[in-house]
């Protein structure tokens, strides 16, 4: 039998300085993923490891999963000319073992950062 809990990480690098895409993403973050969830998302933001966790119910979400909470790090890397890395966790658990895993919802999630580098590097 499928498990209810679940786990899923991953990372990509990212063009922008890691404190600029930070301060982007967290701006606006709650209207951002609206579609997804239709109560405040933000759990927590960690300015100084430029960290935020998202945790998401209502809408989409609440139909499928019980709790779905995202993890995500911004690191700049060693020669900051060169970007940032960006390292993303997510948690949930499904409310039945029919329920696919939210991977539409981690795809979202993983389009919305890229297009934010891409904007911030226009």
């Amino acid at each position: 039998m499928e498990a209810l809990h679940g786990v899923s990480s991953g990372k990509f690098d990212i063009k922008s300085p890691a404190e600029k895409f930070f301060t982007s993403f967290t701006d606006d973050i709650d209207s951002t993923f609206d579609i997804i969830s239709k109560e405040k998302i933000t759990e927590s933001v960690g300015w100084e490891k430029k960290t935020v966790t998202l945790n998401m119910c209502g809408n989409l979400v609440s139909d499928s999963y019980n709790t779905f909470k995202a993890t995500i790090t911004v690191t700049p890397k060693e020669d900051e000319t060169d970007g940032s890395c960006v390292v993303w966790t997510v948690e949930y658990e499904k409310i039945r073992h029919d329920i696919e895993d939210p991977m539409w919802i981690i795809d979202i999630l993983i389009n919305y950062l890229k297009e934010a580098d891409e904007y911030l590097c226009m």
